[in-house]
C-alpha cells in the first residue's frame, strides 16, 4: 500500500518509513507534485493539515493514502497565541520578514515577564484514505518558555522550548533526547496505530 506525505523533508520521510515499515511511503515530489501553493487559511493546525492533505489528493488519481500535517506553538497566557500563525505573526506584526532567532525573540517579549511560561508545542496529521474519508491525530508536548533563547542544536522555536523535567531546551538537546519531546513523533505514533489496527 502507498502512503504519500505532503512534503519532500527527507527527515520527515525517513521517520514515517521507518515507523511504517509494511507501507511504501514517498513525498509529494516522488509522486509527480514539485511545488504545492496551497492557502493555508484554517482556524486549527487541524484544518490546515486537511487543506494540505486534500490539494494531494486533488492532483493524484490513484488511490493512495495521503498524509500531511500542521504544527505550531499555542502560548497559554497570551490565550493560545500565535496558534496557526505560529511562523507568520512576527513578520505580520512587525511589517518585515523576520529570521528564527528574531521571531523566537519577538516571543519572549511578547511573553515578558508573565509567571506563567507555559508553552504547547501542536501538530496534527491528516490522513485521506483510499475512500477519501478523512482523519485526523493530535501530538502535543508541553513546555515552558524562558527569558532567553538557549542552545544552538535544532532549529525554529527550539531554543525557546523549555523541558523543566530534561532542564534544558530542545536546542540544547541531542537528536535521542528531542526525539522523546516530538510533538510530530506523537501524532505520527496514533496513526501508526490506527492503520496497524485498522489493517490486521
Amino acid at each position: 500500500m502507498k502512503i504519500i506525505m505532503a512534503t519532500n523533508n527527507a527527515g520527515k520521510i525517513k521517520e514515517l518509513k521507518e515507523m511504517l515499515e509494511d507501507y511504501e511511503v514517498i513525498s509529494q515530489k516522488e509522486a509527480g507534485i514539485e511545488d504545492l501553493n496551497v492557502d493555508e487559511n484554517g482556524m486549527t493546525f487541524e484544518e490546515n493539515a486537511i487543506i494540505k492533505a486534500k490539494s494531494i489528493k486533488d492532483l493524484i488519481k490513484d488511490d493512495s493514502i495521503i498524509i500531511a500535517e500542521d504544527t505550531g506553538i499555542c502560548i497559554e497566557c497570551l490565550g493560545g497565541y500565535p496558534g496557526v500563525k505560529s511562523k507568520r505573526a512576527p513578520g505580520e506584526e512587525l511589517g518585515r520578514e523576520v529570521n528564527d532567532f528574531e521571531r523566537n525573540d519577538f516571543y519572549i517579549k511578547k511573553v515578558g515577564e508573565n509567571n506563567n511560561r507555559t508553552i504547547i508545542w501542536q501538530t496534527a496529521v491528516a490522513l485521506i484514505e483510499k475512500d477519501g474519508s478523512v482523519r485526523t491525530f493530535i501530538g502535543e508536548v508541553k513546555g515552558e518558555i524562558p527569558k532567553v533563547q538557549r542552545g544552538e542544536e535544532g532549529f525554529g522555536f527550539d531554543p525557546i522550548f523549555f523541558i523543566p523535567e530534561e532542564n534544558k531546551t530542545l536546542a540544547q538537546m541531542n537528536f535521542e533526547e528531542k526525539s522523546n519531546y516530538s510533538a510530530r513523533k506523537r501524532a505520527i505514533e496514533k496513526l501508526v496505530k490506527y492503520l496497524r489496527e485498522k489493517n490486521k
